[in-house]
């Protein structure tokens, strides 16, 4: 590289030498050890002046003047103040109240009149005399048009510590009055609670004192859910029958009336008691979903009933999903179906768009399989629901025994599993079908069965109003497949995937436990329908 340089004043052209790698190579080498002593030189600075701990040392190499210590005005500082013991919060009573029913759930209804709006009326009113009254309220649902189920209503109630438990409901039928309920095995708290409650609004007045009564309509054995299941002590009240003119009129001209009767009611109870959780359990009574409800005693279920039966069409149905869906891989046979018949008490499909399955399976005779089923279900936490017949629980009883024990539903799949199904049968004999093994397992096991199934998916208009009046659910599907017969069984990964691609929100799965191919591939199917986000939820927070 060439460039003009001037000398004795005088230009000339030289050209530029170029440094030698061995010249790039040591003024590299001198610039990193200055660098290295500077970098080194601060490191010692800072440890000194932290040993120190004044500050100083580097303000010195610095520089800097020192800050000069600041004079604190001694008359001018606060005296630290002494700590203030932390008061205890004053007792406070809390009422959580239970609207009957609500969203599609409507419960009865009588010429327009229907029950979850009278029900929500009422708890509104309520709410507001406890609210003005300084008593803190919990709802069970906060709208009508929401169905929160009984199993949601309880663990909202028990999540709350709420003191008491109110459940508002009305009733249908041939009566009239108000009654009002209380678990059979109420502590002194319960009862006591029950009778302030119910006495005060027979004062406010009523068509008909139909008195306190224990249990269900079936007897002591067995409690209605809500109050069976929460843990703190609690009362559920039939404010008067729907279909019932004079109910109802003063049921709507005694609103405030009835608010302000259980709102004293409850301040008197708690006045004498205090705090439910202070108590002893015997004295509450409450027990917790372990004691009742639809677990080792089972469930027992009360409807509207439906008159004139032998009217009503007998003609046999056979049912069957279909393989047309919705957007959501919802069978469109079973979502029809739900509609048409939703006057009963039947479900062919759960209406929700929830990611929700329900397990059920069928129990004609037993083929060395259940075992192992139940066994991945304990593995795999799973409840379902098992269907059996008469001849299953004469030949299997420790089987039965054990679905029970394991928490399972115990499902009733009729006395003699008429293949022609049971619209073929006289009214008498299709409800001899249903509870003679009804009885026969209250008798031996001490369970309510409350859900059934149609040998052979066979029924009609008229079997539905039979099932509905035994006090039954009836509970058909939107999956099933041809895994019934043990001399054919289907391929297991065929069997796996059709159960996965079939998969939809609120689905029934039929399945018989006399497959092996069943048997084999429920614990994949219950991991890899998990992994896909479902769960698999218990029938009997279905209940109302």
């Amino acid at each position: 590289m060439k460039y003009i340089r001037e000398k004795d004043g005088r230009r000339e052209i030289v050209e530029k030498r170029r440094h030698s790698r061995a010249y790039w190579i040591q003024a590299v080498l001198k610039w990193s050890f200055c660098i290295g002593i500077l970098t080194l030189t601060l490191l010692v600075c800072g440890f000194l002046d932290k040993k120190l701990n004044d500050g100083k040392f580097v303000k010195k190499i610095t520089g800097a003047q020192p800050e000069e210590p600041v004079q604190k005005d001694t008359e001018t500082v606060p005296e630290p103040e002494t700590e203030q013991e932390p008061q205890p919060e004053e007792d406070k009573l809390s009422v959580c109240i239970d609207p009957g029913h609500g969203g599609m759930d409507p419960g009865c209804d009588f010429d327009g009149r229907i029950e979850s709006e009278d029900n929500w009326k009422l708890a509104q009113e309520l709410k507001r005399e406890l609210e003005s009254a300084g008593i803190e309220v919990i709802m069970t649902r906060e709208d009508n048009d929401t169905k929160v189920f009984l199993k949601d209503r309880v663990e909202i109630a028990n999540a709350s510590d709420a003191d008491y438990f109110i459940s508002l409901h009305r009733n249908k039928g041939d009566g009239y009055g108000v009654e009002t309920w209380m678990t059979g095995t109420a502590g002194s708290v319960t009862d006591a609670l029950t009778k302030n409650v119910h006495n005060a609004i027979v004062a406010a007045g009523v068509q008909r004192d139909r008195g306190i009564k224990l249990g269900t309509e079936t007897g002591e054995g067995s409690d209605y859910y809500v109050i069976g299941n929460t843990t703190m002590p609690a009362c559920l009240i039939e404010f008067g029958f729907i279909n019932s003119g004079e109910d109802n009129r003063l049921f709507d001209e005694n609103l405030t009336a009835y608010a302000k009767a259980i709102a004293g009611a409850l301040a008197d109870t708690y006045a004498q008691y205090g705090e439910s959780e202070d108590l002893p359990a015997d004295e509450t009574g409450g027990e917790g979903e372990a004691a009742t409800g639809a677990g080792k005693q089972g469930l027992r279920l009360t409807y509207p009933a439906i008159d004139n039966i032998s009217a009503l069409n007998g003609e046999t149905l056979d049912w069957g999903q279909g393989t047309n869906v919705d957007e959501q891989n919802r069978p469109t046979g079973s979502l029809s179906y739900q509609e048409k018949f939703k006057d009963y008490t039947a479900d062919f499909i759960v209406p929700t768009t929830e990611k929700k399955i329900y397990l059920t399976l069928d129990e004609g005779y037993e083929y060395g399989c259940t075992p192992t089923i139940l066994s991945t279900l304990k593995e795999k936490g799973v409840k379902a629901v098992f269907f059996v017949t008469q001849p299953y629980i004469n030949s299997s009883p420790e089987l039965v025994r054990q679905m029970i024990d394991d928490g399972h539903i115990l499902g009733n799949h009729s006395l003699t599993h008429p293949s022609a199904g049971l619209p073929s049968q006289s009214v008498e004999e299709q409800q001899k079908e249903v509870m003679d093994v009804h009885n026969f397992v209250k008798e031996n096991y001490n369970y309510d069965m409350f859900l059934f199934r149609f040998p052979a998916g066979k029924f009609s208009e008229q079997s539905l109003a039979v099932l509905n009046n035994c006090g039954y659910r009836s509970v058909f599907w939107s999956f099933a497949y041809l895994d019934y017969d043990v001399e054919n069984q289907p391929d297991e990964g065929e069997s796996l995937n059709k159960m996965l691609e079939r998969l939809h929100p609120g689905a029934i799965y039929l399945l018989h436990a006399e497959s092996w191919t069943n048997t084999n591939v429920l614990g994949s199917f219950i991991d890899k329908a998990r992994e896909a986000g479902y769960e698999f939820a218990d029938y009997s927070e279905l209940v109302q």
